[in-house]
């Protein structure tokens, strides 16, 4: 299993990143920038399919709302609709976890890639290199000299080791910090594309035994976790090579430019990147009018059938 996924995954990378490494000038840095952002281009389709997902989730979200408003006083009915609407949307639902599983995968690897060569430099590329690709001398030393600015084989904590919090220093604070800048605001921006349509009003007071709903569990989740992982990240890429950061803020700042233009492109979001367009929220003004009108011919009907049992046993009384 392991080797088909190195054969699929670690050989095509590691070749990948040696080809631009020679072809920029042996810099270690613009190699693996130009790595990050090739294989974000080519994982453009299942980006899309990813975005169309959120939406189908969003409709499906809305649908389980309306059903649970429509139906709140029949239980059994409730419960019907909604397997129903289950049985519609779970086969894409499963399906679309294909293209986030595959990129999990793909980022183990090219982690994989960028320590083997920091570690092992030309040697370890050698027992992997494709027919066409020149192998490295024996005695070949990798640099990751980036333009004198830092050294991408260097940990930030090797530098301050070697360094101290100097002069030299400050280039991997500045990267650890992009690093965390960056995963926040390609998770803002996803997060931004889910929430594409106007928020429907949540009600002040629930009832005690109103459950919440999965989707706002969902969302609360999210939230946490764009706060967290960021964080989480910074404090990896203390101890790692410098080259991963460099591969992180790559793929994330292509993550935030590209799902801007795709959201832009099918009017998800505004020019300002964060805000809903009108047409989604007259969308849902008319979502939330069709909801109340519901509730108000359910209400009718309650009405009418209370007035007619009224009216047979009055009937009912007077015959006896």
């Amino acid at each position: 299993m392991f080797g088909i996924l190195s054969t699929i995954f670690y050989e095509p990378l590691y070749n990948a990143l040696v080809i631009f490494y020679h072809a920029l000038g042996d810099n270690l840095g613009l190699a693996i920038i130009s790595v990050a952002i090739v294989t974000r281009t080519l994982m453009t389709p299942m980006t899309i399919k990813q975005i169309k997902l959120a939406e189908m989730n969003r409709e499906f979200s809305e649908k389980v709302k309306e059903l649970k408003r429509k139906y709140k006083d029949d239980k059994e009915r409730q419960q019907k609709e909604i397997m129903q609407i289950n049985s519609q949307y779970l086969p894409a639902q499963l399906g679309g976890c294909l293209p986030m599983i595959f990129q999990v995968v793909f980022f183990i690897y090219a982690y994989r890639v960028i320590r083997d060569i920091v570690n092992t430099g030309g040697l370890g590329f050698n027992k992997v290199a494709y027919s066409f690709v020149d192998k490295f001398p024996s005695d070949y030393k990798m640099d990751g000299n980036f333009f004198g600015i830092f050294d991408a084989i260097k940990s930030p904590a090797q530098a301050f080791g070697d360094h101290g919090f100097g002069v030299k220093f400050l280039p991997y604070i500045i990267l650890i910090v992009a690093v965390g800048i960056s995963q926040y605001m390609s998770m803002k921006i996803l997060s931004a594309i889910r929430k594409s349509r106007k928020p429907e009003k949540v009600e002040k007071k629930k009832k005690e035994d109103e459950k919440e709903d999965f989707s706002e569990i969902m969302q609360r989740s999210t939230k946490q976790t764009m706060m967290l992982m960021p964080l989480m990240i910074m404090f990896f890429s203390y101890n790692l090579p410098s080259a991963l950061a460099l591969y992180w803020i790559t793929q994330s700042s292509f993550v935030v430019v590209q799902q801007s233009l795709i959201a832009k492109i099918r009017g998800d979001l505004d020019p300002e990147g964060s805000k809903t367009v009108k047409s989604n929220s007259s969308e849902t003004e008319v979502i939330e009018a069709d909801s109340m009108l519901l509730h108000e011919t359910d209400d009718l009907k309650k009405r009418l059938q209370k007035k007619k049992r009224q009216k047979k046993n009055k009937k009912k009384r007077q015959t006896k």
